[in-house]
């Protein structure tokens, strides 16, 4: 019997290995339930790392935090105090350095008031006021100084990230709760073409995300979407059929556009 639960055991381990790994970042003060109901749905179908599940005793936190660069799906449970926790932004910066962190991310907006103008700009202040404060005490500082250069470093990371992140929250279709699993096991399934996801620019990879999620879209369509000329989003359009991620559908004024089939 007991021969049976190591080998059933060590079976597990192997399925755990085989699943790809997804890091579930996430506000410890008001994320847990969320972190927790997700957790739950998608261990069938990722090999999830979160500090609560996978940490123990003399762990280093950082490198576990640093681990969201390495695995192969980020899910950001985005809540009012995500944003200004200093490990979790650490996280996005973190996630922001990868050239394919669009790919492999995906927010579950909680906090509704992100999108709005004033609440970013709000969070830009918060930030770089919290950074010219650790600048300003880790040149003066004697004592502590090490400990004060590190936070400024970390902080210097986040605010050069953070723009970016906020930005592109604003450009994406975020899912809500109740279809964030179906996304991601959907993402898991599709295949990936690697090498030509890491040469797209921003604005290719917008327009494939956007061709994506709609399917049988149009020139105008893509250049209302991501507000440029159509001779603009023409260009595009050319540079990811030849990378061979986009196919044309139609002729004429018929013709569409949608993400190539493997």
């Amino acid at each position: 019997m007991e021969t049976y639960v190591e080998c059933k055991g060590e079976q597990q381990k192997m399925n755990d290995n085989l699943k790809p790994t997804l890091f579930i970042s996430y506000c410890w003060n008001d994320g847990n339930v969320y972190a927790d109901e997700l957790e739950a749905q998608l261990n069938d179908y990722f090999d999830v790392k979160r500090d609560k599940s996978q940490l123990i005793a003399n762990d280093d936190l950082n490198d576990f935090m640093a681990e969201i660069a390495n695995c192969d799906y980020v899910l950001i449970v985005l809540t009012a105090g995500y944003v200004k926790s200093l490990n979790c932004m650490r996280e996005v910066a973190y996630l922001l350095q990868q050239p394919d962190w669009k790919y492999k991310s995906m927010v579950l907006v909680v906090d509704e008031t992100i999108y709005s103008t004033d609440r970013k700009i709000e969070i830009l202040n918060y930030w770089s006021l919290r950074k010219k404060k650790a600048d300003g005490e880790s040149a003066t500082a004697d004592l502590g100084k090490i400990i004060l250069e590190e936070e400024a470093s970390i902080l210097y990371d986040i605010c050069s990230q953070l723009e970016k992140f906020l930005y592109g929250i604003s450009r994406r279709k975020n899912p809500h709760m109740i279809a964030v699993v179906n996304e991601l096991v959907r993402k898991k399934n599709k295949p990936r073409t690697d090498h030509a996801e890491k040469e797209m620019s921003d604005n290719e990879r917008l327009v494939k995300e956007f061709i994506e999620e709609h399917g049988n879209v149009s020139i105008k369509e893509i250049s209302e979407q991501i507000n440029t000329t159509m001779a603009y989003t023409s260009r595009i359009l050319r540079k990811l059929q030849d990378k061979k991620i986009i196919e044309v559908v139609g002729e004429g004024r018929n013709k569409k556009y949608i993400v190539k089939k493997y």
